[in-house]
């Protein structure tokens, strides 16, 4: 539900501030005075695409901002997408700039255009005339069907079955190709197994073989400097191991005369100990330590292969080990392929089973609630005067699988008797469409998730007593959810629960819209006695005015808060920024 709306410098829209309520408000003014800039700068909102033509001219930027009600679904996207979550509303907030930057803000994070478009996808329906009304959309024909007809479970379960088998299908796709290509990829993984496993390389092993290489490159070296490390520390005096045994031995002698220097003696003696363990290893090291350029050369050869192979297939040596599996694995299953292939077409026709029964029974589902949805079409047709028009909603069963399941959904219509039915993006515009869209929303009121409807000019090319119709059949719709109405039809305006009138004016040689909120009395009756009769409101069209009203029904219906009524949404709107 949108809550309210913030409008700057869009087109001849200055500033304006507007609040909404539950239940049904009406839009009205004269032609041109921007009452559709008011939906397109929703539809901004709503992630729409935007033109630099519609900021106010002398304006380097524009700026849309809305508060919509947290919903269960908008709580869970705003999760989704990481986005912060103030608890009951949704502030939203987008700039233009004449430059072509713009910057769009939720719940005063900074976001893309594509995250507001997932944000907001289905909170706010707006409908106009014939060519913009989505429902004629062949497109979402089906989706509307499930959702009338209660039937996320089923496609949910016929879904799962669908991607079984859509898996199983790579998995024979990955063994499909003929014959000789079959050989031919066999050959090339026989090729580059053979060339890793003639090296027969071992985890680490390269770097077990660049130690041993340094120290054999070093050992003259190595066997110099351990040597004469081995002569400081136990070698001629003084050596380390003679200079240390002498302090313990004075130390020793100390400790006569006082037993605290013990734990010193202790430490000499663990230091004399290491000293001699370390001459010993010193001595082995050197003894053992021998020059062999043979091994050497064996040693850089086998470096330098290893070396080569990583280089080839660029990769480390840990993973050429990890391609060798992975080239085994592969190589065995095309060795099999003609046994996997028939384990998988077996497996294939076990899960096509499986798929094609969910798929029967969700079209059998489908057109029960098709045959349900299109009698309630009809009856809201017949209420709006058109009972003699036709509509089906159709539902074509094929034969192959698909991700939606087996069938073509589509509605079908025609206005005039004894002609036939077509397609619904066939059908002509005007007053019978409008009347259609009508019939189609109240059928989808209960089921569609979407809070909000607006309805632009959607009643055009009505009149007379059905115009009346058509407004009961709007305040039907909005005993379920908000709606938004732009209207030229007095009687349409008289169903209102609140009134809103667009004003052009002009202040300092520029043009002006406002938006001004009319009370229920004189204000109202002022301007359904504009739209009757005209420039000038005489007395018998104010007199006409508030019989519309009076006799306007309203069924009882529960009216969903949003605060006090009249409470403007600026302090919600500013936090956008």
């Amino acid at each position: 539900m949108l809550l309210g709306l913030r409008i700057s410098n869009v087109a001849v829209i200055e500033e304006v501030e507007v609040a909404f309520g539950a239940g049904l408000t009406v839009l009205t003014g004269e032609t041109g005075a921007g009452k559709s800039i008011l939906v397109d700068a929703l539809g901004l909102l709503l992630g729409g695409r935007a033109d630099a033509d519609v900021i106010r001219a002398g304006c380097e930027d524009a700026a849309v901002e809305g508060v919509f009600a947290r919903t269960p679904a908008l709580g869970a996207r705003l999760e989704e997408l990481g986005l912060p979550d103030l608890g009951d509303e949704v502030l939203v907030r987008r700039v233009l700039g004449r430059t072509g930057r713009g910057k769009v803000y939720v719940n005063g994070a900074l976001v893309t255009l594509g995250v507001l478009g997932k944000l907001t996808r289905g909170a706010v329906d707006i409908a106009g005339q014939h060519e913009h009304v989505s429902l004629f959309d062949s497109g979402l024909h089906r989706v509307l069907l499930d959702k009338y007809g209660g039937l996320e479970e089923s496609v949910a379960a016929y879904g799962r079955e669908w991607a079984n088998l859509r898996e199983v299908d790579a998995r024979m796709e990955a063994l499909g190709g003929d014959d000789a290509k079959v050989r031919e990829r066999a050959e090339f993984l026989r090729f580059q197994l053979d060339e890793i496993t003639r090296l027969e390389p071992e985890a680490g092993e390269d770097v077990k073989l660049d130690a041993e290489r340094r120290r054999l490159g070093s050992a003259q070296k190595l066997k110099r400097q351990a040597a004469e490390a081995e002569l400081l520390v136990a070698g001629e005096a003084p050596s380390a191991v003679e200079i240390v045994g002498r302090a313990l031995g004075l130390v020793h002698e100390s400790i006569k005369c006082d037993a605290s220097l013990a734990p010193v003696a202790t430490s000499l003696s663990t230091a004399l100990s290491e000293l001699e363990e370390a001459a010993r290893r010193l001595n082995r090291y050197v003894e053992g330590l021998e020059s062999d350029p043979g091994r050497l050369g064996e040693v850089e050869e086998r470096l330098d292969a290893l070396k080569r192979l990583c280089r080839k297939h660029g990769m480390t040596l840990e993973g050429v080990l990890q391609k060798r599996s992975e080239l085994e694995t592969e190589l065995g299953t095309l060795e099999n392929r003609r046994e996997i292939l028939e384990e998988l077409n077996q497996e294939r026709k076990r899960v096509e089973e499986r798929a094609r029964k969910a798929a029967l029974s969700l079209s059998r589902a489908r057109k029960a609630s098709a045959g349900a949805f299109s009698q309630q079409v009809r009856d809201g047709l017949g209420g709006l005067a058109m009972g003699k028009a036709a509509f089906d909603v159709r539902v074509t069963a094929g034969e192959a699988l698909r991700p939606d399941g087996l069938d073509e959904v589509e509605f079908y219509f025609s206005a005039n008797p004894g002609e036939p039915a077509r397609p619904l993006a066939k059908v002509a515009s005007g007053g019978e469409a409008s009347r259609l869209l009508l019939a189609l929303k109240r059928a989808l009121a209960d089921s569609d998730a979407c809070g909000c409807y607006i309805l632009d000019e959607a009643d055009a090319g009505v009149s007379g007593a059905i115009a009346d119709v058509v407004g009961r059949m709007i305040r039907d719709v909005s005993s379920h959810r908000q709606v938004l109405c732009i209207t030229h039809l007095p009687q349409v305006a008289a169903y209102a629960d609140a009134h809103l009138l667009i004003r052009k004016s002009v202040k300092g040689e520029r043009t002006v819209s406002q938006v001004l909120p009319l009370s229920a009395g004189a204000e109202r009756m002022q301007e359904l006695a504009r739209m009757m009769s005209g420039v000038e409101v005489t007395r018998e069209a104010l007199g006409a005015a508030e019989a519309l009203v009076r006799s306007a029904h309203r069924s009882p219906r529960a009216r969903r808060e949003s605060g006090p009524e009249g409470t403007s949404p600026r302090g919600r709107l500013r936090r956008t920024a």
